[in-house]
């Protein structure tokens, strides 16, 4: 972990309330893995303390990281009015992210491992987002498809509207087909991703799946993740103060361990089963 003063190369906007910032930040982006996150600032900013983000893409050539994030707040608002060649601070890559291969069978214990170098064993992998949930994710898919190009992941894209289509464009080179539910049902199918779930199930052999979303969202699928006897790991989004495990503001008890479990430090990546009541 470290901190780097980065500066701005892209800050576009994607829809109403969602922005895509590309940041040159060499040092961190030749660190991060898939399902990590980093803590930004703008030093020129009113707000004290950082704010988290998922590391959705990374360039490691031209030593540039992806964050994409919703504008939901003073900081965030802050941050959308950066513009290219501004500074931004950038600690990180902070927790342990998505584990793949031997490792991603490990107890719960094992929480926080660091990534194998290899994709993942025997069957196919699905990918599950909603909202800004989708943005690590889009890493992971690059990381998988990269390994076994020719057993690139499936994704399950829950979103409100069609005008939450842009995911697509971040995910089209990684995975083999995309699958999309919206809550309007103006595109795709209408409900939420876990009403679509089962039907792909009973056409994909899925043995493994990592979600990152709104948390009632993950709770249903992982439940059916477990019922189906699916490896599934899920990355969790909290509020976090420091990012490194201090201030204990993002805990919570492990169901199978009965650890408690610091989401910044120790995540926040977790086995679902470590998370959610079977």
């Amino acid at each position: 972990m470290l901190v780097e003063m980065g500066s701005v190369v892209e800050n576009n906007i994607l829809s109403d309330d969602v922005r895509a910032m590309v940041i040159q930040a060499p040092q961190v982006a030749a660190q991060a893995e898939p399902g990590q996150f980093v803590m930004v600032k703008n030093e020129s900013g009113s707000t004290f303390l950082r704010r988290p983000f998922g590391v959705a893409d990374v360039d490691r050539e031209q030593g540039r990281l992806l964050l994409i994030y919703r504008v939901a707040g003073k900081g965030t608002r802050e941050l959308a009015g950066l513009e290219p060649t501004m500074e931004i601070s950038v600690e990180g890559p902070l927790g342990g992210g998505f584990r793949f291969g031997e490792a991603a069978g490990g107890d719960a214990g094992d929480a926080g491992a660091e990534t194998s170098g290899a994709g993942e064993p025997g069957g196919r992998t699905l990918l599950i987002g909603g909202g800004v949930g989708v943005a690590p994710l889009i890493y992971t898919a690059r990381y998988l498809a990269e390994r076994e190009p020719e057993n690139r992941p499936l994704f399950l894209l829950g979103v409100r509207s069609a005008e939450e289509l842009f995911w697509q464009d971040y995910l089209k080179d990684f995975t083999e087909e995309i699958f999309v539910t919206t809550n309007d049902g103006s595109a795709g199918k209408k409900g939420f991703a876990i009403d679509a779930l089962p039907d792909i199930l009973a056409v994909h052999d899925i043995r493994h799946i990592k979600i990152c979303g709104p948390t009632i969202m993950m709770e249903g699928l992982a439940k059916l993740a477990m019922e189906r006897g699916i490896e599934c790991q899920v990355s969790l989004e909290k509020r976090m103060a420091c990012g490194i495990g201090v201030c204990l503001g993002c805990t919570f008890e492990g169901k199978v361990s009965g650890k408690r479990w610091k989401i910044c430090h120790d995540g926040p990546v977790f086995p679902a089963e470590e998370v959610f009541e079977r």
